[in-house]
């Protein structure tokens, strides 16, 4: 904690027991990115006279103490006497203490650690307890016209707001501030000020957010990656700055707030931008997109190419940045935490990569909805409106079809075609559309029916089957039915 919390200045000791030899000791901790160099030697410890001969006396006295708790254990009489001292002494501390104790409750964090397994298991039981409470929601609602029992509505309420509350307070246990994941951000700057012989400055802001444990873990090696990308590709070297009446000190940011139901972490710089001819040229030599497409494509298009596979654009490979491995790893794995990133850039003035991560995982609102004979779920955070749409009111834009909804143009998305579900007869001429949010970007998803909102649990899927990256999880409803989540970000 205290390394991690840098309470030293440029170095620290460790002397431990091993029989690995000095090389793979050095390797192992040369290995971790912040440490600069290790000196590895034996260690030994050297008394002087005085220190010999004081551990020579404390043996001594020892070995006298052992003789005479030997010979009072032989007289009764001596046992008794030990005896009413031990009884004394604890009295005596009891005292001392309390004391300490009352001195020191102030300072005592009220924390427990727990297993995060052990955490798992309860949101695992708190999970089956909203299916119970699902089930009991589904069989009142079908029997509504046969029976009209008022105390058994009451007590599924009640059950409602018991779930909902421990859910809450079970997602709370879980919450972990994210400084722990930023703590360690400052001193990568420093080492990359010195490696790359650029000056720059990281400021941080909302370290005291919260997020779910399991999202902490993984985030890391994501913000790092972009952290690195700023340092190295985002600002320019203090000359080009200088020359640009910019200041010579760069200034990298990571913020991370709450909104909504999300949680939000920006990393933004005040370097050069992203060249979007740059990036329209090198795509176009590499094969990923055709010169007609480039003359198409508008900005956010070409900044969106960043996170195709294996797309690079930096002209050397360097340890700090373009390491092989890409913007597209960042974004798969946080589209695998529920999340979704997106770039915005400006030439000459910096780029913002802003990643939106969910605050809870297991447990969500959705929107259920009939396609054909099935059921899906769509998770709530992701839907601004649902409109009704003349069929009429539908047009085409480069042959995808699309709906100018209040002055916007929504690209149509049919659901039933892309999850390959039987079409049901509808001779109805309106389309029920739910219009899905992911960053800036709109999409109106066609459903057949809706059925109402309801408290999901996400089930994995897990690996029994290949599935495709729209389904984001399958949930149990309250008649037994499975109903599989839609993953809004891949489709949008």
């Amino acid at each position: 904690q205290d390394i991690e919390d840098e309470k030293f200045d440029f170095d620290f000791s460790l002397v431990y027991f091993t029989k690995e030899s000095l090389e793979t000791v050095k390797a192992a901790i040369e290995n971790v990115s912040e440490v600069k160099n290790a000196v590895v030697g034996p260690f030994e410890i050297k008394l002087d006279e005085s220190a010999k001969q004081a551990a020579q006396e404390e043996k001594e006295k020892k070995e006298a103490e052992e003789k005479a708790a030997k010979a009072a254990k032989s007289s009764e009489n001596n046992a008794a006497k030990a005896a009413t001292k031990a009884e004394a002494a604890p009295a005596k501390n009891k005292k001392t203490t309390a004391t300490a104790k009352k001195a020191a409750k102030p300072a005592v964090g009220r924390t427990v650690r727990v297993d995060i397994e052990k955490l798992d298991v309860l949101m695992n039981l708190v999970s089956e307890l909203i299916i119970a409470k699902n089930g009991l929601v589904s069989i009142s609602s079908s029997e509504s016209d046969t029976r009209n029992d008022t105390g058994f509505n009451e007590q599924i309420e009640y059950l409602e707001s018991v779930t909902t509350n421990l859910h809450e307070s079970v997602m709370k246990v879980r919450m972990v501030p994210i400084e722990s994941v930023f703590s360690r951000f400052p001193r990568m700057i420093r080492d990359l000020t010195k490696k790359l012989n650029k000056k720059m400055t990281l400021h941080m802001t909302g370290e005291e957010t919260e997020l779910d444990r399991t999202v902490i873990d993984e985030i890391g090696d994501p913000l790092q990656h972009l952290l690195r990308n700023a340092a190295d590709h985002g600002l320019e070297s203090n000359e080009e700055r200088v020359a640009l009446g910019k200041e010579e000190v760069g200034n990298i940011y990571l913020d991370a707030y709450q909104d909504g139901n999300n949680v939000n972490i920006e990393v933004r710089d005040d370097g050069g931008g992203i060249n979007i001819e740059k990036v329209k040229n090198k795509a176009i030599s590499s094969g990923t997109i055709t010169p007609e497409q480039a003359e198409n494509m508008t900005d956010k298009e070409v900044i969106d190419l960043l996170f195709r596979p294996s797309f690079s654009t930096a002209e050397k490979i360097t340890d700090v940045s373009g390491r092989g491995v890409g913007l597209d790893v960042v974004k798969t794995k946080i589209e695998e935490l529920g999340g979704n990133i997106e770039c915005k850039s400006v030439l000459g003035e910096g780029s913002s990569f802003i990643i939106r991560l969910p605050l809870t995982l297991a447990i969500i609102q959705a929107l259920m909805v009939e396609l054909g004979t099935e059921k899906y779920a769509i998770p709530l955070g992701n839907i601004q409106t649902i409109e009704d749409v003349l069929i009429s009111d539908v047009k085409y834009v480069q042959t995808k079809e699309v709906i100018n909804l209040r002055g916007t143009v929504i690209p149509l998305i049919r659901l039933d075609q892309i999850l390959d579900v039987e079409p049901v007869e509808n001779d109805s001429e309106n389309l029920t559309v739910v219009i899905v949010k992911k960053g800036d970007k709109l999409a109106g998803l066609v459903v057949d029916n809706l059925i109402g909102q309801q408290e999901i649990v996400i089930k994995s899927i897990g690996n029994y089957i290949n599935c495709s990256k729209m389904i984001g999880g399958a949930t149990i409803l309250g008649d037994g039915e499975i109903a599989l989540i839609l993953e809004v970000n891949s489709l949008v």
